[in-house]
């Protein structure tokens, strides 16, 4: 592996989220005996964030501009969830993801859309992307082919018209859609 790849290696990949910490406590250091001239460091944009979720109780945090996930990183434990927007495609495209998909109409209080249930169009949108995204699909008992709900059959020869290759298989109720192992 050549010296540029493990550089870009050590500062995007699972070992930068090890130590970018230590780097953002360390850039606070520095400029708050700095005067706290410039700049504030992102330690400190943190704690920030991390105070008005506290002062105000709030469980979710909406981040746009996600760039390498630095926020949401330092972030994780104090929301109870979070959603980032990134329109920078190489940035958004750096990590594959797990879906779950609990977006069917349920009867009783929950929502109904336009259908009972939008799983043709989330998995078509989800597999667009070039990850290995892994998809699981709760209540798999509902997908029959009746009403809006295709049969598993169904969803497997939509997936690899969309993505050849991916292994579709329903257990517990539910289904589970994902690269082949190795």
């Amino acid at each position: 592996m050549g010296v540029n790849r493990v550089m870009r290696w050590m500062a995007t990949g699972p070992p930068a989220f090890a130590v970018r910490p230590s780097l953002h406590r360390a850039e606070f250091a520095i400029w708050a005996v700095r005067g706290r001239q410039g700049p504030p460091p992102h330690a400190f944009k943190e704690a920030i964030v991390k105070d008005y979720a506290a002062r105000n109780r709030l469980e979710t945090l909406v981040e746009t501009g996600t760039y390498l996930g630095d926020m949401v990183w330092a972030v994780r434990h104090t929301f109870r969830e979070i959603h980032t927007i990134e329109l920078d495609a190489s940035l958004y495209r750096r990590g594959p993801a797990l879906f779950w998909l609990d977006g069917h109409y349920s009867g009783g209080i929950t929502a109904r859309g336009e259908l009972d249930t939008p799983i043709r169009k989330e998995l078509s949108r989800v597999f667009a992307s070039p990850w290995p995204h892994v998809v699981l699909i709760d209540d798999a008992s509902d997908f029959t082919g009746r009403g809006d709900y295709p049969a598993v059959d169904e969803l497997d020869a939509l997936l690899r018209s969309i993505r050849p290759g991916l292994v579709v298989s329903s257990s517990d109720n539910v289904i589970r859609i994902h690269q082949p192992p190795g």
